[in-house]
């Protein structure tokens, strides 16, 4: 399956066929929502955090850092399409990046707390406006 991030366009899928509702604009803006999340690296980032001692605050930095480099393989890696020389969708890997960084900042804990950033309804806050509105005006590449 070549670009399984690669979000498509409501209108690119109408040229070949797709029926177009409230309904579809629903799947469509779920559709940009679930790829969006980078839910892989956020777990990886969950149980790596889980191992580090308490107080390691470097190694906790280092550990997010390897995954927001997670986050990049794999959205470049989803939204390219090499066959087709389809490049990144560079836009995508930006917000995915962003949502872990939010998603890493709603989890608390150890680095922000640490660094004397962490206010907990900030970070819920944060994560539902992150997670609402990225999908509801990002529609994709336009081709």
């Amino acid at each position: 399956m070549s670009a399984p991030l690669r979000l498509r366009r409501p209108e690119v899928i109408r040229q070949v066929g797709a029926r177009t509702d409230s309904e579809e604009n629903l799947k469509f803006y779920l559709d940009r929502l679930i790829k969006m999340i980078p839910a892989e690296s956020v777990s990886l980032y969950l149980v790596g955090s889980g191992v580090i001692p308490g107080g390691k605050i470097v190694v906790l930095g280092v550990w997010i850092v390897v995954c927001i480099i997670s986050v990049v393989a794999v959205r470049v890696f989803g939204t390219a399409d090499r066959k087709a020389g389809t490049p990144p969708d560079w836009i995508h890997v930006v917000i995915s990046v962003s949502a872990f960084v939010v998603w890493v900042y709603t989890l608390g804990g150890g680095f922000f707390a640490a660094m004397g950033l962490y206010v907990p309804w900030v970070g819920s806050l944060l994560v539902l406006l992150w997670t609402f509105f990225p999908p509801l005006f990002y529609r994709g590449p336009a081709t």
